[in-house]
């Protein structure tokens, strides 16, 4: 391991030297707090793309049976930004999205980061309450969906509703006839970095989804460091006589399995396949089948998911019908991987595991770890993502704890939010002067690597989707017949968690599972709705404090 180390940090130092692409700066912002960022770095999302153009005429976006240069999209984009202006949606307005993933998700990405909008990446799985709320939360001025997500809104007049062409509906103007007759070169706008870009919402610890703010920089940022990464990874790697850990060559192709509303899906399979020149293989829904055929069929050398793919992957029936020898980094993010899955996969397949650990509020940067490294260390989450990224473990009171010492992950870099949107008290709560965010989760730091334990907040990550325990206890509560309800994770090898509720019924009620379930449906998105639900015929255990005992009912309801 120190072998490791010592040449990580030698090569990390080659990389960022004076006169390289990642060579950094130091940049004291307005409050007086110092931050590293890149010397060599786009102003904007916008100024980004141009790097595309290094591979324009490369097939870059496959869908079913279209196919896509990086050229096509670029010009697409274009449109899709002059049509905004157009429509009367001037920079800094908010432009939401909502559809399942489709080149048209892509092409409205980047017109709208592109001519200075905020782009707002809705939760396709919501409901259209769920919806409804994203929108007005956000003021947002125009949406781009598909049918299933625009029908229900019919009540916002004051949302200009744009469909796909893939859904076509008559009751809806089409991007193709939005952006038809429009320039393919883009408009002259001035962004600069610390513009506002982008608001994802992220189910937060209490209450309805937060908006995270992100500006132009932070998106770009986590672009520049994990291609720094992967860069030392695979010089390292090479240095060292192996050649099966390969982060970087040109042709690399993605596996879009996750949705583009999230930071895994956006970042990682649509921003860095901008930087790195990567083919994108999009899949509108996740099935293990149709993706082996995909990795055969486009020689896909990476996949990027929630950790249940990469386990349905190996798993899978057909396995051994394909080939799947493209395949050379099988990544996972949004939730841990259990250890015992890492070295079944190492084994399974001729390419090789990794971890990602990152935040909608951190854009995803936070740490990495790939190859031997995690192979022999499979619980760990990785390394800190260089140049820019600081982790530190700290107590309740910010104060940072020696190595080995279990505390709160926080996380500083120049990727991180600018902060809750329309909510300054939820900013601060995480938040603090010098730029550092409390990430909610518990770790420790052994050596180079960091290793989480818990959650501090009340939330459990299904199949990497974050579910709030309180909005869905919220929603439960509005059923007349419920006197006491507590949600709660209990631990599943397929995705990891499973929601559970045990409930308190008033006497003499007629409420089933089956009653509840229905009862959720028009309130919560469906991966929100509890798969365990248990009735209760006395009042709930309690903590001194008078809180649900979380832990002791999880440990019940883990051992049925």
């Amino acid at each position: 391991m120190n072998e490791l180390n010592k040449l990580f940090d030698e090569i990390l130092s080659e990389k960022t030297a004076p006169g390289e692409l990642f060579e950094t700066k130091l940049v004291t912002n307005e409050k007086g707090v110092t931050f590293t960022e890149y010397a060599n770095f786009p102003d904007s999302i916008r100024n980004f793309f141009d790097f595309g153009l290094l591979h324009a005429e490369k097939d870059w976006l496959v869908y079913e049976n279209e196919r896509y240069t990086y050229q096509d999209a670029f010009k697409k984009g274009a449109q899709v930004a002059n049509a905004l202006l157009a429509a009367g949606i001037k920079k800094g307005d908010r432009v939401a999205i909502c559809m399942q993933n489709n080149p048209e998700f892509i092409f409205s990405y980047m017109g709208v980061v592109g001519m200075g909008a905020v782009c707002v990446p809705l939760n396709s799985w919501w409901v259209p309450e769920e919806v409804k709320y994203g929108l007005d939360h956000s003021d947002a001025k125009l949406i781009f969906g598909d049918k299933k997500r625009l029908q229900g809104l019919e009540s916002l007049t004051d949302v200009k509703k744009i469909i796909t062409t893939y859904t076509p509906d008559e009751n809806f103007i089409s991007i193709q006839s939005f952006i038809e007759d429009h320039s393919e070169q883009w408009p002259e706008v001035s962004i600069n970095r610390e513009d506002p870009a982008t608001i994802y919402y992220t189910s937060g610890s209490t209450g309805k989804p937060k908006g995270v703010l992100s500006s132009q920089k932070a998106v770009i940022a986590t672009m520049f460091s994990w291609t720094c990464y992967a860069s030392i990874i695979s010089e390292r790697e090479s240095r060292l006589g192996n050649d099966n850990v390969t982060l970087l060559n040109p042709d690399l192709s993605i596996l879009l399995c996750v949705p583009l509303f999230h930071v895994t899906g956006s970042h990682v399979g649509f921003f860095m396949s901008v930087l790195v020149g990567r083919k994108i293989v999009m899949m509108k829904k996740w099935d293990a089948g149709e993706a082996l055929k995909l990795i055969n069929d486009e020689k896909i050398s990476d996949v990027t998911g929630v950790p249940t793919q990469t386990w349905e992957l190996l798993n899978h029936p057909d396995r051994d019908k394909y080939d799947l020898s493209t395949l050379k980094n099988l990544s996972g993010g949004g939730g841990p991987r259990p250890t015992e899955h890492v070295k079944l996969l190492d084994d399974g397949f001729e390419g090789r595991p990794g971890i990602g650990y990152g935040l909608s509020e951190t854009n995803a940067l936070g740490t990495l770890c790939n190859g031997d490294e995690y192979v022999l260390n499979p619980s760990t989450a990785g390394r800190v993502v260089p140049p820019l990224t600081e982790i530190k473990i700290i107590d309740d009171k910010w104060n940072e704890l020696p190595e080995g010492e279990v505390g709160e992950i926080a996380i500083r870099s120049i990727a991180n939010m600018i902060g809750y949107w329309k909510n300054p008290d939820a900013t601060k709560e995480c938040m603090n002067e010098e730029g550092w965010f409390k990430s909610g989760d518990v770790g420790k730091f052994e050596g180079p690597l960091l290793f989480i334990s818990d959650r501090i907040k009340d939330m459990v990550i299904r199949g990497g989707e974050n579910i709030a325990c309180p909005e869905v206890e919220s929603a439960i509560y509005q059923h007349p017949e419920v006197l006491e309800a507590c949600v709660f994770g209990i631990p599943d090898e397929r995705l990891g968690e499973l929601l559970c509720t045990a409930i308190y019924l008033r006497n003499e009620s007629n409420a089933t599972e089956d009653s509840i379930r229905e009862f959720l449906s028009t309130k919560l998105a469906a991966f929100k709705i509890p798969a365990v639900i248990e009735f209760v015929s006395e009042p709930l255990p309690k903590l001194a404090s008078g809180k649900f005992d979380k832990p002791t009912l999880r440990k019940i309801y883990t051992i049925n």
